[in-house]
């Protein structure tokens, strides 16, 4: 099963918060047995940042869509960031309703702080995901669609 990860990555909070997430969760899919049947995608990966060069953003910005697009068919569920009320991540989950698509919502604090549109997308909300309970709670959920 594929997990695409949507989520803002253009600052330096950004960038350790998305170390940290991916770090935990393939650590705990892992004290799952799951590290070999979850791939988690990061479409930061697969395509160039360039939110911070106008010139360049508007020069990639179709082929930025066509992968994000791409790597989205071919997810099974998204996994959204709350935090940053970022559009692109707006957009991607939108995307995958739109395609059917299980969509998780997560957050560094709460989810209830998202649009009304995203959380009414959502199949399930994991607020403090990096603490408490929360990367658990994350696996759990995210093991659940496996079965699917």
């Amino acid at each position: 099963m594929k997990a695409y990860f949507a989520h803002p990555c253009f600052n330096e909070k950004q960038q350790e918060f998305k170390k940290l997430f991916l770090e935990k969760i393939r650590i705990a899919l892992d004290h799952i047995d799951l590290k070999n049947e979850v791939v988690i995608i990061d479409p930061f990966e697969r395509t160039p940042n360039a939110e911070c060069d106008t010139g360049r953003k508007l020069r990639m910005a179709g082929q930025i869509k066509k992968i994000c697009l791409q790597l989205l068919d071919e997810c099974d569920i998204i996994i959204a960031l709350t935090d940053g009320n970022d559009t692109g991540t707006a957009f991607e989950a939108g995307y995958a309703c739109a395609r059917n698509k299980p969509i998780i919502l997560v957050s560094e604090t709460l989810c209830s702080s998202a649009n009304a549109m995203l959380i009414g997308s959502a199949r399930a909300m994991i607020d403090n995901v990096l603490g408490g309970d929360g990367m658990k709670t994350l696996t759990w959920t995210v093991s659940s669609f496996t079965a699917l």
